[in-house]
């Protein structure tokens, strides 16, 4: 990778490392009154027992997170995958025309063609390639079309599942992602094959930019979120 996209990873490596386990040596309180260690405890980093999902942070703390990310500008997207316990912030890594790298500090990936999900890395059974909709396609709220998903099967040799999908308007619904609230339209894509069903859910703010998503990975198990935080 290149020195600027190293050093986009790691600065959003240093932000984690001094707001979520508090190992900063700058000890300055952000406007609501809340300091870096603060913010630590109360994630319960560094302590027995595994952190709450970044997702499921209390409405004081998620705020005072967002304000620390909004401050450093860069483009940060929140991806859980509650199968796995697994909640981080990624920062874009790389980019290959209309795909866009996005990284966390730990180098867990995922690829997203204008946030729709083709390629993962890092979460075991990964996603090595997809052939999907179009964001706009999505964002009309109507029609059918094929998907087609690419695995590993336990030889390294690539096997693709295809299935066949629909989408259906789910009208408008507020989404809240940390701290705070859009007001948004909600897309469901459906799909079926041979090897099982699964739904796609994706939610659009007035901007119409894709805010929320939930995003199948691996058929059967629990969807990916994907929130875009900061743009």
């Amino acid at each position: 990778m290149g020195a600027f996209l190293e050093m986009t990873v790691q600065r959003l490596w240093i932000i984690l490392a001094v707001v979520l386990a508090g190992c900063g040596s700058n000890p300055a309180s952000n406007d609501n009154g809340r300091s870096f260690k603060d913010l630590a405890a109360t994630l319960n980093l560094g302590q027995a027992g595994a952190p709450p999902s970044l997702t499921d942070l209390d409405p004081t703390t998620a705020a005072a997170l967002r304000q620390i990310l909004q401050k450093d500008g860069q483009a940060i997207t929140l991806v859980a995958h509650p199968a796995l316990h697994y909640s981080s912030l990624m920062a874009p890594y790389g980019r290959n025309g209309d795909v866009q790298t996005w990284s966390s500090e730990k180098y867990e990936t995922i690829a997203l063609r204008q946030g729709i999900l083709i390629a993962s890395r890092g979460f075991g059974a990964d996603l090595m390639s997809a052939d999907a909709p179009s964001l706009a396609q999505i964002a009309s709220g109507h029609g059918s079309f094929a998907r087609r998903y690419f695995y590993l099967n336990g030889g390294d040799q690539t096997q693709q599942y295809d299935f066949a999908c629909n989408l259906a308007s789910g009208g408008a619904e507020a989404i809240t992602i940390m701290a705070k609230t859009y007001a948004a339209r909600k897309v469901t894509e459906s799909c079926s094959g041979a090897t099982g069903s699964f739904s796609n859910d994706y939610w659009f703010d007035t901007g119409n930019i894709l805010r929320q998503s939930h995003q199948m990975v691996v058929v059967g198990r629990a969807d990916m979120v994907l929130q875009r935080v900061i743009d």
